[in-house]
This record gives structure tokens, sequence and C-alpha cells, in this order.
């Protein structure tokens, strides 16, 4: 296989290498399509999201669907899933016309979907979320045998989660995690995976792969939405390429590389794309002090143990560390947003010291905060953007100035290519990358101070990301910011940081400056 890229990326694709730790070698693609969606086209309020985009899923192939933020990936999976009808085109399952008019009818031909945000009940318990979908599709299993199903795929694929806790109190990732096991459990034909594995683990996910080959070796189809193409690389067969709602074309992963690839998803902007390391920031005085903080979990139990860290205005301080160790409860509790039982943080601004500010005193101080589950605690999706704006502190005063705000998103959408009808249009019908673009574009903006973040770029494609990164490198060193960036994605971290802590229990268990710092030494205090 040929591979093109540059400092991090190539490193990684380097060590995957020396190590023989590729999941596996594409294998040529069977010529039994087990689903054809031919001349599909579906449009939304002031938008075409498919035109005429025919692509066929065989048996016994991992087959990637990729395209930029917008291309219409999400909308022809989902298509297939039952979530949408098609205004146009035809379906075809094992050779038989189907219409698939809802998420059971897809279920009960064995196609299921793993998408980018979770559909679980949350106030159930796994085991319970599991026996309630095997009984919708008249499937009758005491719960004992589905707890047993459940942990025999979890140990298969490396899922670490109690069967009896309840769905509310897992992480984001973990849920996703769970719906995977759930698709398995129905023994689909078809699993569809929308963004689903983007921020577990490296080792995690290669184990995951590695039981997907054995799926697909028995004869199952598994249809794979990522931006990241390394990751396609490794482990599909084949490659569709959709932009702007159009087919641009299939092919076999060991016959193109992956600049081929990506002058397909981006033609022209492909040239953007740079995993070089970011400017070094200018660290000063700290904006940001936490010592000694102690915060429960959901659970009761401490998650943070006695965290202490410093971020200062101009640089870039990045969390390292493996979903579940404490971050979504350390961005919390500086924000306000969670209980602390010990310990303090402090924000330094214009010469005060704010100890323990709420939320509305950070907001109002210039601090912005992408959360871990943005498109549930970060935007109101039945709004537009400038909506979405003109709930912020900072925007509006008294009086709303709805012609500042709406020239304010208009700019938004255009800096980041968000492809949206309008400012006023609801978020709802934006894609699920369209949708992150707004709420980062608004939090880069507001960030006058400090900015905390929580996975950044998540669902974002390859040359979103890296503009995402740049800006906010470009604030760091051009206005003097603070940034705190929690990222599952190593990566990322080991582009934009100046500084790298890695937590691991809820502790910090080092810190290195980034420009120096041993990625395998990272990587162990991760997992150990």
């Amino acid at each position: 296989m040929q591979y093109s890229g540059n400092t991090v990326e190539a490193a990684r694709w380097s060590w995957v290498e020396k190590t023989g730790n590729k999941v596996f070698s594409p294998i040529p693609s069977p010529q039994t399509p087990i689903v054809r969606m031919e001349n599909i086209t579906k449009r939304f309020p002031g938008s075409v999201a498919l035109e005429k985009v025919t692509v066929e899923f065989s048996e016994g192939e991992i087959h990637a669907v990729l395209g930029e933020n917008g291309a219409g990936k999400s909308t022809l999976v989902k298509i297939l899933a039952g979530i949408y009808t098609p205004d146009h085109g035809t379906i075809y399952y094992k050779g038989e016309r189907v219409t698939i008019e809802n998420p059971m009818k897809a279920l009960s031909l064995g196609i299921a979907m793993v998408s980018q945000s979770p559909v679980l009940i949350g106030r159930l318990t796994v085991a319970e979320n599991l026996v309630l979908g095997m009984k919708q599709l008249g499937v009758f299993e005491s719960p004992k045998k589905i707890r047993k199903y459940f942990e025999e795929v979890a140990n298969k694929i490396g899922i670490k989660v109690d069967p009896e806790e309840e769905v509310w109190k897992l992480t984001y990732t973990q849920k996703q995690l769970v719906e995977i096991a759930r698709a398995l459990i129905l023994r689909s034909k078809v699993i569809i995976l929308d963004e689903a594995l983007t921020y577990l683990p490296l080792e995690e996910r290669r184990k995951f792969y590695k039981y997907l080959k054995e799926f697909t070796q028995q004869g199952g189809t598994v249809v794979l939405i990522t931006h990241k193409l390394l990751e396609a690389f490794e482990v599909s067969n084949r490659i569709t390429v959709l932009r702007r709602g159009k087919l641009v074309g299939t092919v076999r992963t060991g016959e193109v590389d992956i600049e081929r690839v990506r002058e397909m998803m981006f033609a022209e902007r492909a040239k953007e794309i740079t995993y070089e390391r970011l400017m070094d920031g200018k660290p000063s005085e700290p904006v940001l002090e936490v010592k000694d903080l102690w915060v429960k979990n959901d659970y009761g139990t401490y998650a943070l143990k006695g965290v202490s860290l410093t971020v200062n205005r101009g640089e870039v301080l990045g969390i390292a560390g493996i979903v579940g160790n404490g971050q979504a409860e350390l961005v919390q509790a500086i924000m306000g947003l969670r209980n602390v039982e010990r310990g303090t943080v402090a924000i330094n601004v214009k010469g005060r010291k704010y100890v323990m500010p709420d939320t509305k005193t950070l907001r109002e101080l210039g601090v912005g905060y992408i959360p871990d589950e943005p498109l549930s605690h970060g935007v109101s999706i039945d709004f537009g953007l400038r909506e979405n704006i003109a709930v912020m502190p900072g925007y509006t005063g008294a009086v709303i100035n709805w012609g500042r705000l709406t020239h304010l998103a208009k700019k938004f959408i255009e800096e980041f290519s968000i492809v949206t009808p309008g400012a006023k249009t609801p978020l709802k019908f934006l894609s699920g990358g369209n949708l992150m673009k707004s709420l980062v574009a608004r939090e880069l903006d507001l960030s006058k101070h400090l900015l905390v973040a929580y996975n950044p770029t998540r669902g974002l494609d390859e040359v979103t990301s890296i503009k995402v990164r740049r800006v906010i490198k470009e604030k760091v060193v051009e206005e003097n910011i603070g940034v705190l960036m929690v990222s599952e994605d190593l990566d990322e971290i080991f582009q934009v940081s100046d500084r790298i802590a890695v937590i691991n229990e809820g502790k910090i268990v080092g810190l290195f400056e980034a420009k120096s710092a041993d990625r395998v030494e990272v990587e162990r205090l991760m997992v150990t």
C-alpha cells in the first residue's frame, strides 16, 4: 500500500509498519453486492443532500464512505438504515427491491446503524436497552441471556461497560460502544458505523477492527464512515467518495494512495492539509490555575484525585488520556458545571483573580467552551446559528441587535465553510459536522482570555480540523489567550499543544514539553 503524508501522520504510519500492527491487509472486494442503492436523491429545506448517487456494498467487505462535512455521507446511510426516506431512487437488498420505511424494517432485514449521536434510553440500564431492542424485533430473550451475549461481545471487542449500569452515567464513547455491541448481538448482516469509532484509543480500535475482519470473513458487511483517512486505508477493502451530495467515485483501497483520495474529497482544498506541528506559543502569566482538585463523577466516586495544573496565556495545554479517566469531569468543574469537593479553580483576567467562578461569570469574562457532548450541551438544534449566537453573554445586552448577529453568523458560515441554507436555518437540518462547525466557530470567537475545549474537532473533516487547530493556535499566539484542550486524538494533541499533561485514573501522571515529548512514553502513561 502506498502512503503519502507528513510529520505526525507519517510517524504513526511508520510505527504501524515497523511494529507489524496493521489490522490486516485489505483484500480484493467480493463481487456479490448485498446492497445496491441506485440513483438516490434526497432534499432538505434549502439544500440537496444527495443527487442521483449509486453505490454498492458487497458481502465480506469493509466499505468506507468518505467526504467532507456536508457531502451527504450520513444522509446516505440514514436512508439505508430507514431513518430517512429518499425522494427518488431504489434500494436493492440481496438482489430484491425493498422499501426501508423505518429503522425497524432495516433491522428486520439485518441492517443496523451506529450513529454519531447514540440513541439509547438514559434511565434504563445497558442490559434493559438491549432487551428492549430485541423485543421490538419480536425476539424475546431473558435479561440473563442478554447480559451473557453482551459480555461475550464486549470481551471480543474490548468494551469495558457494566451491563447493569444506567446509560445516563456512561460517557459519550461508552454509549457508542454499547450501540456497536447491540448491532452485533442482533446478528446484523450489514453494520453501519457513522463516526462511531472516532475517539476510541488506538489499541481498542485495532482490537475492534480485528473483530470486524472476522465478521466480514463470515459474510458480513461493514459500511464505515470516518474522517480518519489513515484508518480507512488500514481496514477497508473499497472506498466511496462523495462531494456536495454527488458521487465522485469508488476505488479499491490497495490501488490508490491517500493523496489521491484526498483530492477526490477536497479537490484543490486538499493542499491545505498538513500534520506539521503548529507554531509554538509564547507562554506568559497564568490565566487558569487548578489546585488539588477533587471531583466526583455521576457514580459518586472520585473522578479527579488531587489534580493541579496551570494554563498560561500564549500556550495550549493538551490533556491526553483514554476516555473515562476524569477528562469530562475536569472541564465541567473548570466551567462551573460540576461540584468541586476539594481544591480550587481560579481565572486571572485583567489583573483580577476569580476564584471558583460560576458558569455565567466565566462566559461574561470571555471563556470559550466546547463541551464533551457538543450536540446535547453546546447548541440548541431547533434554532439557527444566529439564535445560538444570541443566547451567549457578550453578544447581546438589554436589546438584541439582530442585524449584527446575522452579519456575524454569515461571517462564521463563510470562514468555516458551514453548509447551510442560511443563518436562521435550524441546526437540526445540518449535518453533524456542520453543526459542530457552528459551535466551534462561535466558541472560538467568544474566547477572549481562555478556551476550554473537549475534542474540538470531533466529527470534522480533515480540512476543517486543520483549520480549527490553526485558528486555535493563531488566537494563542496573536491574541495571547490560554487554551486547555482535552482530546482523545493523540495526533491532535501533538500537533497543537505546547505542553502535554497525561491523565490516568483521575491523576496527572506526566507533564511534557510537546516539541520534545516521546509519543511512546505518553501512550504508556495513558494505559498503565
